[in-house]
């Protein structure tokens, strides 16, 4: 089974949501300060797709509270 990078970012992003609920976002933005320190390009992607990711799931609670 294929997994892209866009599928991983989306079930890693629902798993920190789990994880760190409230505090996710923070968490997510963190490890990306501590990746771009160190450089690393590819993780900072990575971790930038989660970010964009827990957004989208923000905003999907948002929309579904206000319909009811």
């Amino acid at each position: 089974m294929y997994v892209s990078e866009q599928e991983a970012a989306a079930i890693y992003a629902r798993a920190c949501r789990a994880w760190y609920r409230g505090r996710a976002n923070q968490v997510v933005a963190i490890r990306i300060k501590q990746l771009r320190r160190k450089g690393d390009l590819s993780g900072t992607r990575a971790w930038t797709q989660v970010a964009a990711e827990l957004a989208k799931l923000q905003s999907d609670r948002t929309k579904q509270a206000a319909n009811g």
